[in-house]
């Protein structure tokens, strides 16, 4: 098990998870909490060592994938009204989530872009392994 404190702000230092002071992320290696490259990264890590790396696209979350942009009737939205950028967060019927970005509004649709929130973003990690 591997067990770390974390902070993953976008380039701007604009903060987008992070452990609490009191808390810690476990994992085991290949459990898919973390994508692969960053999970080599943290395990070559010693414990008891923190380290800060920005992370390109390809070692984060990728590119947004234009297979994922799909067209949704504005009903679809329930009660939320979008602004372009929003991302907004739908129920898929086996009760997981899914998270899309608003990318274009018409008066009966709206585009979704439904890559992953952070497609296409240069990220800060950093890192401390306590195990």
């Amino acid at each position: 098990m591997i067990r770390i404190k974390f902070t993953l702000c976008l380039s701007d230092g604009t903060p987008v998870d992070k452990t609490e002071v009191d808390e810690t992320m476990d994992f085991e290696q290949g459990d898919g909490q973390w994508l692969p490259a960053l999970e080599a990264k943290i395990a070559a890590l010693p414990v008891a060592e923190q380290q800060l790396w920005l992370l390109s696209p390809e070692e984060a979350f990728g590119y947004p994938d234009p297979t994922q942009i799909h067209w949704l009737d504005r009903a679809d939205l329930g009660e939320i009204e979008p602004s372009v950028n929003d991302i907004v967060e739908f129920n898929l019927p086996n009760g997981d989530a899914v998270a899309s970005r608003v990318l274009a509004i018409e008066p009966d649709r709206v585009q979704m872009d439904f890559s992953h929130p952070l497609a296409g973003q240069e990220l800060i990690l950093e890192v401390e392994r306590i195990q």
